[in-house]
């Protein structure tokens, strides 16, 4: 198992959600102590924390947030101390088992405001966050968990005290006011410099508010050089027949997390309200993200590798191959299988972009997670009935790595040639919530296989009978928040294989301009990605909820101007053939990915742009 902090470092890491949530729908009261469930009713703590191992947590939080001597003494439990904590580690140990790390949370002393914290009482709460951590560290915790912090202070003086004792990994979340500062005004990112310079090893923030708050609380601190970590709550506490509950829904969550790992923090979890749904759903983004970042398929990925065979020239394998060889633009329309088994309207609209001109279509492979007919046997459909040769994306999340190759083998023996090998979203929506994402491989490990299917070699190196001959594309994120390592990754793929670059939509020409500078180097030809705005609210949310899709503030005024004539959607074709024109001498083609499936809104874009 790898450490707990190279895990934080590399991201994708995911704690568990709420104890008390999930002690109380149980039937223990708030007037009980919760930490006292560990003496009183251990099989049901443990029985939380098997819940949560089963849902996808990888670090399980030990029943310990309250058990500090101060607030034991004010129900009338300071006798029993000790063994609440020791007892609460036991518990989470027994039930990871080996399989998960366990984490000795440690919530505040007890006194209350910043004033409460000087002279003899300051010296109390000292005294009483060293006996609990010091209790901890004997019990055999892996991490401490500081949680919950308001007063940033008091939270600093348990980072020292923590490393005064131990050198595990300390975790240390602030809690922040729904205006995301601290109650005495301090941003997150000064709040975050305090924390590492006192000696914390992750930071972030935690209860306070739901996903919305927390997301726009811990991406202020992830330029600060430490892993980040988000645990919000499900949304603000209500109450309805005289019972505390908590009104985010578990799929958000999902699509939290994949908003927050892209954003760049590191490290997610539940608080207040959260379930093992929540983190259920939470996993797959968490899965997701550790595949790219390699964690899980190291030993596919060998970019280096030399292959004495030879492969099929690029202008053989497909007429898209032959048009990249010529430096031909090229054009591609997403256009994505139905939901159901009648193909008849797309075989329709990909006549009418063939007798426009474009070169081809490509169809994506469970688009959003959600349920559609295969995009193999669409594309089949599509070549048969109009001579066009599709683009047919391959994910990494739905098969496994043998899988992927049979899937693959079966493609080629189909005639499909042009592939767009990409990672895949996480499985969060639609009436299949616990579909599990596999990823046993990235897309540069998948990359990496069909270089070697294309030299006559499969992934454990044994000659095939035959060789392949597949044209790959590649995806790439101008706008990623982590660009350098966008770059880094693409420079992997192109090694891997990739033959071009398909680009996520960008509406900044300055972005835009950036990226193509930075990849000259690579000499691989590139298909700018072009989603025009259906209408201002689209665009809106577009900004705010889809990763790497950042809209600017002039676009978004065209588009509420436009919208307030009632144009909102010409106005949207006119951003797009804007970025079109101002990047066409430096591309070799457009990838457009039409609003709701709208074709006829591609050829607006693409009109005038085609060879005669």
């Amino acid at each position: 198992m790898m450490t707990f902090l190279d895990l934080a470092k590399n991201g994708g890491l995911l704690f568990d959600g709420a104890m008390g949530t999930m002690l109380y729908q149980r039937g223990i009261f708030l007037n009980r102590c919760f930490e006292a469930v560990n003496l009183e009713q251990p099989e049901l703590v443990s029985r939380v924390h098997q819940e949560y191992l089963q849902a996808g947590a990888q670090v399980i939080t030990a029943n310990t947030f309250g058990s500090g001597r101060l607030k034991l003494e004010k129900q009338g439990l300071s006798d029993k101390f000790e063994d609440i904590n020791r007892r609460g580690v036991e518990l989470a140990r027994a039930a990871v088992d080996g399989r998960a790390y366990v984490a000795g949370s440690v919530g505040p002393s007890g006194i209350v405001g910043l004033s409460g914290l000087a002279g003899e009482e300051g010296l109390r709460a000292e005294e009483s966050l060293r006996e609990h951590i010091a209790l901890l560290v004997d019990a055999g915790v892996d991490l401490l968990c500081l949680e919950t912090f308001a007063v940033v202070s008091e939270l600093e003086m348990a980072i020292r005290i923590s490393k005064e004792y131990c050198d595990l990994p300390v975790v240390a979340l602030c809690m922040f006011t729904e205006g995301g500062s601290t109650r005495r005004g301090l941003t997150p990112e000064a709040v975050g410099r305090r924390l590492i310079d006192a000696g914390a090893d992750v930071i972030g923030a935690n209860c306070g508010g739901g996903p919305d708050h927390l997301f726009g609380v811990t991406t202020r601190m992830v330029d600060l050089g430490h892993p980040v970590v988000a645990m919000a709550n499900a949304g603000n506490p209500k109450t309805v027949e005289n019972r505390t509950i908590y009104v985010a829904n578990p799929e958000y969550f999902g699509v939290f997390a994949r908003r927050l790992f892209k954003a760049g923090v590191k490290v997610v979890g539940g608080c207040c309200g959260t379930t093992p749904e929540h983190v259920r759903r939470m996993a797959n983004s968490a899965r997701m993200l550790r595949a790219t970042n390699g964690v899980l398929d190291a030993e596919y990925i060998d970019s280096a590798t030399e292959y004495s065979g030879h492969s099929t020239p690029l202008a053989d394998r497909s007429d898209l191959g032959a048009c990249l060889d010529r430096n031909e633009f090229v054009t591609s329309v997403e256009l994505n299988p139905p939901n159901g088994l009648d193909l008849s309207s797309r075989i329709e609209a990909a006549r009418a972009l063939k007798d426009f001109g474009i070169t081809t279509i490509n169809i994506a492979d469970g688009p959003r997670a959600s349920l559609r007919m295969g995009n193999v046997a669409m594309a089949v459909e599509v070549a048969q009935k109009t001579s066009l040769s599709p683009l047919v994306h391959v994910c990494c999340r739905d098969r496994n790595y043998l899988g992927l190759q049979s899937h693959l083998l079966g493609m080629h023996v189909l005639g499909i040639r042009n592939i767009v090998v990409i990672t895949g979203d996480p499985p969060k929506m639609g009436p299949f919530p616990h579909a599990t994402g596999v990823y046993d491989v990235n897309s540069i490990g998948l990359l990496n296989l069909i270089q070697g299917f294309n030299h006559g070699l499969d992934a454990s190196g044994q000659t095939l009978p035959d060789r392949t001959s597949f044209v790959c594309a590649t995806g790439a994120e101008p706008a990623a928040h982590d660009y350098d390592r966008e770059l880094r990754r693409l420079e992997m793929k192109i090694s891997a294989g990739a033959s071009v670059i398909m680009t996520q939509p960008v509406y900044d020409p300055a972005v835009i301009e950036r990226f193509l500078n930075d990849i000259k180097e690579f000499n691989v030809p590139v298909m700018l990605g072009l989603c025009p705005l259906a209408s201002y609210r689209n665009a809106v949310f577009l900004n705010k909820n889809v990763p790497g899709m950042s809209v600017p503030d002039d676009v978004l005024a065209r588009m509420k101007v436009a919208e307030d004539k009632g144009q909102g959607q010409a106005e949207g074709v006119a951003i797009a053939r804007d970025a079109l024109d101002a990047s066409r001498t430096r591309i070799q083609g457009a990838y457009i990915m039409p609003p709701f499936g709208r074709y006829k809104v591609a050829m607006a874009v693409l009109d005038g742009f085609l060879d005669p």
